[in-house]
């Protein structure tokens, strides 16, 4: 009676080979990895065991880059579930009949995101996170009709730039107000420069030096009849109060963080969220839940106060597409996280920023504020064509980002929960030699 081969022998033999151990024959035994992985581990952990084996492959450059696009764990469930055709190939869906599946993902998205920023209403996306803060000032325009924006000094200069071109032709003057020697709003000259023609006032926080700005959260007790605009960082939220919980007005931030990879720096995805009372002033579209004729649930696409949908003169916005497939990733993403793991991810995110500060500290190299840090740090640093040579990515200079008038000599480093303790340590070595 003949043996039944096993799917692994019918191989073996379709190969013309004696064992597996043949597949590999041409490849020196100095190069192979053996691997032991022990005990179950989590999925982070076991792609960075797996990663540091293959390290005799090839010396992976340390990325200390961030200020505004991260370089985050994201869970490969993400990818799968973005990678199904429905939500890959889908298109705007303008037939909800057809288009109920991507229609009820966005407004769970809009939901997941309005409960992070305990705001009333979320659209569904922006094109990213800089538009979207250009976005929020035509916004608070069309609400009040006033024409002064007040914005931080330390602004970045792609974003300032982007707002200038956004208002072009709205005779909207913009307006900086100053920071203080500890890095935080100078709440005198803010407050100085508030008067009855303020639009809205854009606060960040974390700020654009990096730090959580405890005197942001006061600021819609003073703010008259402007809108607050805060620009926050959505991973922050784990642990800093959400823009709702401090009179925010319009709160939008970059989404890249929540599942999509930083590629070479795009596509991004723009959160943009609002209260209840500015829905018919907002730009893009809203997902709606609704009846169909018996009485079950259906999604629709709803307040969509586009120039494709209504007369030009009337619209909110021109902007022509969202980014849906990326308002997905960052659904499935917070969905497999939850609040528990937005809170840890959070927690590590900002102690792996005060062992750099410590470490970098002990090797000589000073932060400019000593304030509580998030992702970003400044620090008084100079020295980039060490990193070049060390292979290290980082060290971005602030008079590349920002037209801020002091701290030349200054650079950011920043922190992921990726950011190694061992990556921070031959980084402290290197900048302090």
């Amino acid at each position: 009676m003949a043996v039944k081969m096993t799917e692994t022998d019918e191989i073996l033999q379709y190969l013309n080979i004696k064992n597996d151990e043949e597949l590999f024959a041409d490849i020196p035994q100095k190069l192979r990895v053996s691997l032991d992985l022990g005990l179950p581990m989590d999925e982070f952990s076991l792609i960075t065991s797996i990663e540091k084996s293959c390290s005799n492959n090839v010396s992976p450059a340390m990325n200390f880059l961030g200020n505004g696009i991260y370089d985050r764990f994201i869970p490969p469930l993400v990818d799968e579930i973005i990678g199904r055709n429905e939500f890959l190939t889908s298109y705007t869906p303008y037939q909800p009949e057809i288009s109920q599946g991507i229609l009820h993902s966005l407004f769970e998205y809009q939901s997941v995101i309005s409960d992070l920023t305990q705001m009333d209403v979320t659209n569904s996306s922006m094109y990213d996170g800089f538009t979207a803060l250009a976005e929020a000032v035509r916004m608070a325009y069309r609400i009040n009709g006033k024409e002064e924006v007040l914005v931080p000094e330390n602004i970045y200069r792609s974003q300032l730039s982007i707002i200038q071109n956004y208002v072009i032709g709205l005779n909207l003057k913009i307006i900086k107000y100053k920071f203080g020697k500890d890095g935080l709003i100078d709440m005198e000259d803010l407050k100085s420069k508030i008067s009855d023609h303020t639009s809205s006032i854009i606060v960040a926080n974390p700020n654009l030096f990096g730090l959580i700005d405890e005197n942001a959260f006061t600021v819609s007790e003073f703010k008259k009849e402007a809108l607050l605009i805060t620009y926050y960082d959505p991973v922050s939220l784990g642990l800093i109060k959400s823009p709702g919980e401090y009179g925010t007005d319009i709160a939008v931030a970059e989404g890249q963080q929540l599942g999509i990879h930083m590629n070479y720096g795009g596509p991004l995805l723009g959160l943009f969220s609002f209260r209840k009372e500015y829905v018919h002033r907002s730009p893009g579209r809203l997902i709606g839940l609704s009846k169909d004729n018996s009485g079950r649930k259906a999604f629709v696409m709803t307040l969509q106060a586009r120039e494709q949908h209504i007369r030009r003169s009337r619209a909110m916005s021109n902007i022509c597409s969202n980014q849906a497939l990326l308002a997905v990733a960052s659904l499935a993403y917070l969905s497999i996280l939850g609040s528990n793991g937005m809170k840890k991810l959070a927690l590590i995110t900002m102690n792996k920023s005060i062992k750099l500060k410590k470490e970098l500290y002990n090797a000589g190299i000073n932060t400019v504020f000593k304030g509580i840090n998030f992702s970003d740090n400044l620090f008084y640093f100079d020295g980039q064509e060490k990193l070049i040579r060390s292979n290290i990515s980082g060290g971005i200079k602030l008079s590349e980002l920002s037209d801020y008038p002091g701290y030349k000599n200054s650079a950011f480093f920043s922190v992921t929960e990726k950011t190694s303790d061992e990556s921070i340590s031959r980084l402290a070595k290197i900048t302090g030699e």
